[in-house]
């Protein structure tokens, strides 16, 4: 996997401006050291070895809870999913982004004793959802933007990548870059991201997100 690391904001700019913005998708993690696999694949694992089996079970069982709580009627199984990744079940979805600020924002948010990383994917893989509406009958890794799109999504620039393996690390992937930011820099790169409009109140439009933004902008948080 290429390795590029971030000592400035001006190696992140030159870096951003090597890719092909058209496919390109980003993804920010608080530690380098962290696999690039979605939730599901994560441990602890699920209690059965039949693991697309028991994604399966645990989205009907959401959809059987979330009916009470929607104000609209999600059109199919790609659109559960991308439902139930925002709110926080373990699904075979990676979240990414189109802006290269927001996955930085998302690296560096949170204190960590250690280099955190931005990665870049090379996306031309795009899955016509209408034409597969079987999300897990999908064999390659794919991006895909769901129909409804919450407020979060939109301000995060977010774009979902599927992984029928979500056991494998994505980083073996030749498409993958690590932008590498190491932990002497990851305090004054918050501060800069704020400069460009890039904060919690900004990603997330509602009154935590303004709180938790406030908090940080007022006292001596990280």
């Amino acid at each position: 996997m290429p390795t590029r690391v971030l000592a400035d904001f001006h190696i992140l700019h030159d870096a951003v401006q090597e890719f092909d913005r058209n496919i390109v998708v980003y993804r920010g993690q608080c530690s380098l050291e962290w696999p690039l696999t979605p939730r599901v694949g994560r441990p602890p694992h699920l209690r059965s070895s039949r693991i697309g089996a028991q994604e399966q079970t645990i989205l009907r069982l959401f959809k059987e809870k979330a009916f009470p709580h929607l104000t609209f009627v999600p059109g199919g199984d790609w659109e559960w999913l991308a439902i139930a990744q925002h709110h926080g079940l373990p699904t075979r979805l990676l979240d990414w982004t189109r802006n290269p600020l927001v996955a930085a924002y998302f690296a560096v948010e949170e204190p960590h004793d250690a280099d955190s990383v931005i990665y870049a994917y090379q996306a031309s893989a795009y899955v016509d959802i209408s034409r597969k509406p079987d999300p897990f009958l999908q064999t390659t890794v794919s991006r895909f933007i769901p129909p409804h799109l919450t407020r979060r999504i939109t301000a995060q620039a977010g774009v979902f990548t599927i992984h029928p393996a979500p056991l494998a690390d994505f980083r073996a992937s030749s498409k993958v870059t690590a932008l590498v930011i190491p932990r002497s820099f990851r305090r004054q790169l918050k501060s800069i991201l704020y400069g460009y409009g890039i904060h919690r109140g900004s990603l997330f439009p509602d009154l935590d997100g303004v709180a938790k933004h406030i908090d940080w902008l007022r006292t001596e948080s990280f």
